[in-house]
């Protein structure tokens, strides 16, 4: 950091460091910032970038304009030959440089920060979205409801999004010209939309939910971060009473500042929006609708748990999010008397630190008693679509074309000038009927005679006229559906109604995009990329039933992701967007690139070559990396946000952050093994509260414990390793939602920090469990409670994860001699000032700590999703440095054949990267020229060049005109 004072001027000549990722025709240059140019400083609170012409972009930090000195964050400046011809430049040798002083001349508004033309546009373009949408939605809701705008003529759909499986939760959306409305948003339903070009996210206003549960509930947190994202000022949250306080707990660690969360519990239904009206039928499970709990029923029945040691999973637990504090989570324990003592077990108090019991009940506390077992089924109609205006019968009675035409198609009566009244009826087609459908979720076999004796369902089945309903979707297992009294409540609905049923059974293909990419790698290095099991599916196998053969004339359907039933302006099934599960265009899409084949040939020769000298037939395959997740921030098509599957043994695993769709990654890398996957699961580690880091947590406790209960292991423990806040959002949605904690042991990151004096009391049994020699986290520059984390194994492996980090002397030290660093490489090369911003590391950064640390290999992950397939990376990569895929299976033995594969994935991506590089010189040339002309217009540039000596020349001095 330097400063700047009006007396003098600094010379940053000797700061600059050559960038070698440049082309030659780059060259760098050196600037000679003199005191007139803080004379009339443009800056405010905030960071500012001041571009200063052709030459280079000045950022100051953070400062007041009123203090006389000024922080200067960085400088550097540079200078494209080849992509700036309009402006004649002197070229220089490579080994000199030229030192340039600018003066410039402000405008008075100096307090208004300057930004990049990009950054205006894409700030412009929010805040146009933000103003329309509030007006619309002004406009809407503010007016009465016989004058509310309602979209009655559009196009309607209804798409399958997820189909019910495991990888898949079930959630349906509902696409209309003017908006979009979302049932259900489970894990992993935001990359599914992103899969089917569903590019319109943000016209997605309304979110409906069937029950408190994670299968409905799990990507609501990243999706409620995108549209933050993208602008949209108002989300509208609908479902149980709870979902009030599940908002409230995402503040933990997903702030909404900028975006309204408007949740509306489904009390305060029906429901008026622009393209339907949504009534809100509560369903209870049992006939007595007094018997309640606190809990969401859970697709799955899990018996009563045994005593164990410690509170795990209590019938009373507190509100973490009102009356729980982090003083509450302390790890220690009182005696009566109130003094605290250390805990004999480590893990007895780190047990009751997940959920606590109390003698005395706390009136803000949530009983058990107050919360009833339901779920909520939609009955959805759309508004009904007036009929078109007849023009000619019109003009027979007397009304020329004009304003009245539409005061008629509103509704409303005119007068011709001949005094003739003409009514709507007169001129206007029959009234079409609006097309209605029900949304439900019956999770077991207890909610069965709620549904079937459902007086307000009932008004909607069949001889009840154009309220039939045209498509009932079900959100039911199998034992429902083959239930007598459920399925004779099907046949109600008549055969003119079709079914579509979602649960684990319907199967089908999705991710078509990672697909295609994993069958491209796997012709690379078939154990390191295997192609992914994929269950196919037979359209007429999903048709279980129709009018000719199906019992009741009952037409069933099983869900299928991307499946669309049309509701207007006609109906039908529509399989245009259903996947393939074939690999085969992709293999073919690959091999008829130029010269992949014979770089394949090659390839194949050298990873024989290397396998021979190195004999690795005979190394062992553990320890195994498999990358759930390689992206940052949010998933894509092609990657999901950060997940790390670290297989120690053959019976023993750990994983490393789980973002959102974790286990659904699980699930399609082991198709019907993850549940032995989830049986050898010992540990978790967390790095920091970071949303794209821990949102997939809660389904991985829910499923791991679910295989405990079927297996009979109701003993045995799982370890989490996080910041200690998470406990807050963990115990709340456990008290408020559902019962998900079961035999979790939980360690505060500090508590096992490199530098901590107790860490043994918590470490002991942890090294044990996984019979290693070390585990220690260590904290690293991100944010708040940042951690990295560091493994030794007995068999004398060790392992570094840096989790989100900038480059840390904590972890190079900590790491020393690792086997494998596992480094976040989030942006390219050349990003400095974004890096440093969001506190991530570049590649070239993440490459020297490797460099320092002397690890034998640096695998490099996190990209930033800017980069979907393969990262902006240097040609010249090191021999020990890899980058990591989503679905990568990697041993030890094997990091050495990686670098091998580099020729390899350039062939596969070589139109990706032409491309990435053409965005790249694009964004160069306006970040240089367009700044330059606004300089020109808002001031005077005065140059004066010095040789690489230091010796000033003759100084010219260039106006603005």
């Amino acid at each position: 950091m330097f400063t700047t004072r009006k007396s003098h001027a600094i010379n940053l000549g000797e700061k600059l460091k050559t960038d070698q990722m440049f082309s030659p025709k780059l060259h760098h240059f050196v600037s000679l910032v003199s005191q007139e140019s803080f004379t009339r400083v443009a800056c405010c609170h905030r960071n500012v970038s001041c571009f200063a012409g052709v030459l280079g972009r000045l950022s100051l930090a953070r400062g007041k304009p009123e203090t006389e000195v000024r922080q200067l964050a960085s400088l550097r400046t540079r200078l494209l030959v080849s992509s700036a011809p309009l402006f004649t430049c002197r070229t220089f040798p490579v080994s000199s440089y030229v030192q340039t002083r600018h003066h410039f001349q402000f405008p008075e508004n100096r307090h208004q920060p300057i930004l990049t033309p990009t950054k205006k546009m894409a700030e412009a373009q929010r805040q146009s979205f933000r103003a329309k949408h509030q007006k619309r939605h002004r406009r809407f809701e503010g007016a009465e409801v016989q004058e509310r705008k309602l979209d009655r003529q559009g196009k309607v759909s209804i798409q399958v999004t997820g189909s019910g499986t495991r990888a898949c939760p079930p959630s349906v959306l509902v696409i209309a010209d003017s908006g979009r409305y979302l049932f259900n948003c489970g894990e992993g339903t935001q990359r599914l939309m992103f899969e089917n070009r569903l590019r319109s996210l943000a016209k997605l206003e309304h979110i409906f939910y069937t029950r408190m549960a994670w299968e409905n509930l799990g990507g609501s947190i990243g999706m409620m971060i995108t549209l933050k994202n993208v602008g949209l000022p108002k989300l509208s949250l609908y479902g149980p009473q709870e979902l009030t306080e599940f908002s409230k707990a995402l503040q933990i660690f997903a702030k909404h500042e900028a975006i309204d969360l408007d949740v509306k519990p489904y009390t305060l239904g029906p429901f008026l929006t622009e393209v339907m009206n949504v009534t809100p039928v509560p369903l209870f499970d049992g006939s007595d609708r007094g018997q309640t709990s606190s809990r969401s029923p859970s697709s799955t029945t899990y018996p009563p748990s045994p005593p164990v040691d410690g509170p795990t999973a209590k019938e009373e637990t507190t509100d973490a999010g009102e009356d729980q504090t982090e003083d509450d989570l302390e790890a220690e324990s009182s005696d009566s008397d109130g003094k605290k003592r250390k805990a004999k077990d480590p893990f007895e108090v780190i047990s009751q630190m997940a959920v606590k019991q109390r003698d005395s009940p706390s009136p803000k506390r949530r009983k058990i008693e107050d919360t009833p077992n339901m779920t909520i089924a939609y009955i959805c109609k759309l508004h009904d679509m007036h009929g078109r205006l007849d023009v000619q019968k019109a003009k027979d009675m007397g009304l020329k074309p004009g304003p009245e035409y539409g005061l008629l198609k509103a509704g409303k009566a005119v007068t011709t000038p001949d005094g003739k009244e003409i009514k709507p009826e007169d001129v206007l087609q029959p009234t079409t009927p609006g097309a209605v459908f029900i949304i439900l979720e019956c999770p077991s076999e207890e909610f069965v005679e709620s549904v079937v004796n459902n007086e307000t369902m009932s008004r909607y089945q069949a001889d009840c006229g154009d309220n039939t309903a045209t498509l009932v979707l079900h959100m039911c297992p199998e034992n429902v559906i083959n239930d007598a009294r459920y399925h004779g409540w099907m046949q109600r609905f008549g055969p003119t109604t079709e079914h579509l049923i979602f649960n684990p059974t319907c199967h089908s293909v999705t991710h078509a995009a990672s697909r295609r990419i994993q069958a491209k790698l796997n012709l690379i290095h078939k154990d390191v990329f295997p192609l992914l099991p994929v269950q196919e599916t037979d359209a007429v196998q999903q048709e279980i039933a129709s009018t000719e053969d199906s019992p009741g004339n009952v037409r069933i359907h099983k869900a299928e992701s991307y499946l669309r039933y049309h509701l207007r302006p006609h109906t039908g099934w529509d399989r245009e967007f259903v996947q393939s599960p074939s690999n085969q265009p992709f293999i073919e899409e690959a091999m008829a690139l130029t010269g992949f084949k014979e770089r394949l040939d090659e390839l194949g020769n050298q990873l024989t070559e290397h396998q021979q000298r190195c004999s690795t037939e005979d190394s062992p395959r553990y320890p195994e990396v498999v990358f759930l997740g390689t992206g940052s921030a949010m998933p894509n098509k092609e990657r999901n946000v950060t997940g790390i599957l670290l297989n120690l043994s053959k019976s023993q695993s750990m994983i490393m952050d789980c973002g959102e769709g974790t286990f659904c990654q699980l699930c399609r890398f082991y198709g019907d093994r993850v549940d032995d996957i989830l049986a050898n699961l010992q540990n978790i580690f967390v790095s920091h509260l970071h949303a794209d880091h821990h949102g997939g947590l809660i389904q991985i406790l829910r499923q791991w414990k679910r295989v405990m209960v079927e297996r009979g292991e109701m003993n045995k423990n799982l370890i989490l390793v996080g910041p200690k806040r998470m406990l807050i959002w963990l115990n709340n949605y456990h008290a408020s939602c559902e019962s998900f904690i079961h035999q979790m042991k939980f360690i505060e990151l500090g508590d096992l920090s490199w530098r901590s004096e107790e860490r043994t009391r918590h470490e002991q049994s942890l090294l044990t469990r996984l019979n290693l020699a070390e585990y220690t986290t260590v904290p690293v520059p991100h944010c708040f409670n940042s951690h990295g984390l560091v493994i030794q194994h007995e068999d004398g492996w060790k392992l570094v994860y840096s989790g989100d980090s900038m480059p840390s002397d904590n972890l190079i030290q900590a790491g020393k001699d690792a086997d494998v660093l596992i480094h976040e490489a989030t942006l390219e090369d050349g990003l400095e000032a974004e890096a440093q911003k969001k506190r991530h590391s570049m590649i070239s950064q993440a490459i020297d700590v490797g460099q320092q640390m002397g690890a034998k290999f640096t695998l490099l992950t996190h990209f930033s999703q800017r980069y979907p397939k393969i990262p902006f990376f240097d040609e010249q990569l090191s021999h020990r440095v890899g980058m990591a895929f989503d679905n990568m299976r990697v041993s030890l033995y094997q990091l050495d054949q990686l670098p091998l594969c580099l020729e390899a994935l350039k062939h596969v991506f070589t139109t990706y990267i032409q491309e990435m590089q053409e965005t790249r010189d694009k964004k160069a040339e306006k970040e240089t020229i367009l700044p330059l002309q606004i300089a020109l217009k808002i001031g005077k540039v005065v140059s004066e060049e010095t040789n690489s000596d230091g010796k000033e020349t003759e100084g010219q001095a260039t106006s603005a005109s």
